[in-house]
């Protein structure tokens, strides 16, 4: 064959060439997507949940409320007597009594947590 033939001769090898590279590079991106995959699948067993300041808030006041909805239920009634002793003193206009205010502002302030409440 002359130089033209060995030209025409050399093209389908390079053709064969141009192929086994884009062979190669369609495998390589099947093998980065399988490792992509399997990387995502192993982080799957490390899921984790972040909870917010406020749904922390929350669910502590929702814990407060219930154990003071379990003491009300575990205390006693009031009797008749003293409903009526309370309705007495609310007619007689004695909780706007100044003295029974302070009495009752010092009582609250005392309480536990007090000045933690905003």
């Amino acid at each position: 064959m002359g130089p033209i033939g060995k030209l025409f001769s050399n093209s389908p090898d390079l053709k064969k060439t141009e192929a086994n590279k884009k062979t190669a590079k369609s495998e390589e991106n099947k093998s980065n997507s399988t490792q992509a995959a399997g990387q995502v699948k192993s982080g799957s067993s490390k899921d984790q949940v972040q909870i917010s300041s406020k749904a922390r808030e929350l669910l502590t006041l929702k814990m407060e409320a219930e154990s003071y909805i379990k003491e009300v239920k575990e205390t006693e009634l009031i009797s008749p007597q003293e409903i009526d002793a309370i309705k007495e003193k609310i007619a007689s206009k004695y909780y706007f009594d100044e003295e029974v205010i302070n009495d009752l502002v010092d009582r609250l302030v005392s309480l536990p947590n007090y000045m933690d409440q905003k």
